[in-house]
């Protein structure tokens, strides 16, 4: 049979309130013997609240939504871990959604978590164009955060992110000093911030180091792995199998796998002939071979420092920065040269 506050209360010889105030960390009310007794009680017998009558009674789910666009995609789960991790403490659950890179999708699934009655959202949406499903959440005043991708009409919008304009021109400057200097750059989609951004800083770095645009290359990938292949495999069809590259920066570590087959099917050596460069350090790029040289996204990193930045606005607090941007470093491994 299930225990129920009136069992708590009669055992601990105090009202169903005080039961209820020590149960929701209310210190109003109750002493500190008595808090003690109370929960030692709840202990031993085993008492599980409802989590729906607690949330009626102090206005919070205690849970958070998170709506992010490839669940395939082997970056997401370490940030759902650094999300997870922050969480944990003051024990928020976690709804997870994935919007299949569709923004249709992406407010269906902002609606539903709204139902659910979520006490506030992290979004890293598949669209850095579209403001419209941020409209939802802030007609209904749940707090939100941004994560990875930026919406480019909500600049002030608090969020955390890489930066990926640093990453990309720390890698690119890495493959041209060298010596590289026919450069492919494979790009995500490019309506999305990141791709923007990565773009940017490539293009930074091939500014310092004077290298002639007549030199670059420009390919625009999908982020997964066949994009990258089929892109290269154009370029050598193009060539007569002939790379007219010497270095490929990807702007994504599975495009860049994705380069490395389509140059090892026709006995390109990687990196004597061609140094690759990727981005994100996904699990796979230690696996491959060679191990590919990629710039680290702190992920985890991102995922908690996003649950923490949206715990402080659940909670009516103001947080000492409202968008935070973290480093990313280059970890250099087999396909690029010894310097």
């Amino acid at each position: 049979m299930r225990t129920t506050i009136d069992d708590i209360a009669k055992e601990a010889g105090v009202s169903k309130a005080t039961v209820s105030r020590v149960l929701n960390e209310r210190a109003a009310g109750v002493g500190a013997e008595t808090r003690s007794r109370v929960k030692s009680i709840i202990e031993r017998m085993d008492f599980e609240p409802c989590g729906v009558a607690r949330g009626l009674a102090t206005g919070k789910s205690r849970s958070v939504g998170l709506v992010i666009p490839d669940i395939a995609d082997p970056f997401f789960p370490l940030l759902i871990r650094g999300i997870e991790d922050a969480l944990r403490g003051p024990s928020y659950g976690l709804f997870l959604c994935d919007s299949d890179r569709d923004i249709s999708r992406e407010k269906e699934q902002l609606r539903m978590l709204l139902e659910k009655r979520v006490d506030g959202v992290i979004l890293n949406s598949t669209s850095s164009d579209c403001d419209c499903q941020l409209d939802l959440l802030e007609k209904r005043s749940v707090p939100y955060i941004l994560l990875d991708r930026m919406i480019e009409s909500r600049s002030h919008a608090a969020g955390v992110y890489a930066d990926n304009r640093k990453g990309a021109r720390i890698a690119t400057e890495y493959l041209l000093k060298g010596g590289a200097r026919r450069l492919l750059f494979i790009n995500g989609p490019e309506e999305l911030s990141v791709s923007r951004l990565r773009r940017a800083g490539f293009e930074d770095a091939c500014r310092e180091e004077s290298v002639d645009a007549g030199a670059i290359l420009y390919g625009s990938g999908d982020h997964s792995v066949e994009s990258g292949e089929r892109l290269v495999d154009a370029l050598l069809e193009k060539s007569g199998g002939k790379p007219l590259f010497d270095a490929i920066f990807a702007a994504n570590d599975r495009m860049a796998i994705g380069s490395m087959r389509s140059l090892a099917k026709r006995g390109i050596r990687i990196p004597e002939e061609v140094e690759i460069v990727g981005f994100d350090d996904i699990e796979h790029a230690r696996l491959v071979d060679p191990p590919l040289t990629t710039v680290a996204q702190p992920a985890f990193g991102m995922g908690r420092e996003s649950a923490l930045l949206l715990l402080r606005l659940i909670d009516g607090k103001k947080p000492r920065k409202r968008i935070v941007f973290m480093d990313p470093t280059l970890v250099v491994r087999g396909t690029t040269r010894p310097r």
